[in-house]
This record gives structure tokens, sequence and C-alpha cells, in this order.
């Protein structure tokens, strides 16, 4: 891969590699990390990269890479269900709500319900970045939904 389709390619994806890794991750600044390693690494070996679907190869690169991350934490941060009382003042946005709500799901449910909630993906697309079938893939979807309700009651019942 040359420079110019390097920078065509991969470097546009930037935003949406971020948006994937701080939700498997929770956290903007490990995101950032995250993403930063993978785009260093495919730069690196750019001349010898040669994918088919360079989208769908970075967006596995980050899954690997963030899953590796929580791997080695391995110190889960449980997330409040109530903010401090200096915050409590203000109410939580939508879509604050619904990260908090996210992060409290399976790491699997999170991949899925981002990949085709936020990204769009299709499901095809996801069981090949997944490396599993579509019937999974709608599994994993119909749970992480139901699952997504449940927590997003919760939250609400906790008046957050």
């Amino acid at each position: 891969m040359e420079q110019t389709e390097f920078d065509i390619r991969i470097v546009p994806l930037r935003d949406r590699l971020y948006r994937f890794a701080r939700t498997l991750l929770g956290r903007g600044d490990e995101a950032e990390d995250v993403v930063h390693d993978v785009l260093e690494r495919l730069w690196r070996r750019h001349e010898s990269l040669h994918v088919e679907n360079p989208e769908a190869f970075a967006m596995t690169a980050v899954r690997n890479a963030a899953v590796d991350r929580l791997r080695r934490s391995r110190t889960t941060e449980e997330l409040p269900l109530s903010l401090p009382a200096d915050e409590q003042a203000g109410a939580w946005s939508d879509r604050e709500m619904v990260r908090r709500a996210l992060a409290l799901l399976p790491l699997r449910q999170r991949e899925v319900l981002h990949l085709k909630e936020i990204e769009g993906y299709p499901t095809h697309e996801i069981a090949a970045l997944l490396t599993t079938d579509e019937a999974q893939v709608r599994v994993l979807l119909s749970r992480g939904r139901m699952r997504l309700r449940r927590e997003l009651e919760k939250l609400m019942n906790y008046g957050i």
C-alpha cells in the first residue's frame, strides 16, 4: 500500500476506530491510545500491507488491541450507578446514559451493538469482522438490545 492510498483508505477511519475503541474500553484516553498504536503499527507496515478490505482490517486490529488491553488490565472498573452529590444537580444527557448502560453489557454484546447501531455495519460484515456467523450476530444483537433496555430502565429508576 502506497502512502497516498494509506492516507485515503486508513487515515479517514480514525474517528470510527476511536468510537469503536471507546465503546469497548469505556474510556476515551485508553481508546485514543489504542487507535494511535494501531494506526502506528499499520503505518510501519504500510508498504507490505495488502488487504482486500482495509476498513475491516483496521476495525479488527482495534478490536484485538482493545481486548488485549482489557485482558492485561484485569481490573474492570465498575461504573457507579449514582453520581456524586455535586453532579446530581445536573441531569445526564441521553447520550451519557446510553454510554453508561452500554458499558454494563458484556464485551461481545457491546461490540455487536456498536458496530450495528452506531457504525451501521450490516450483519454479514459484523460476522466477518468478529469471525462468527450471521446467526450468532443476530442472537448477540437481540440479547444485547434486551439487556441494554433493562440497564437503561435501571439507570432511569435510580434517578440518574
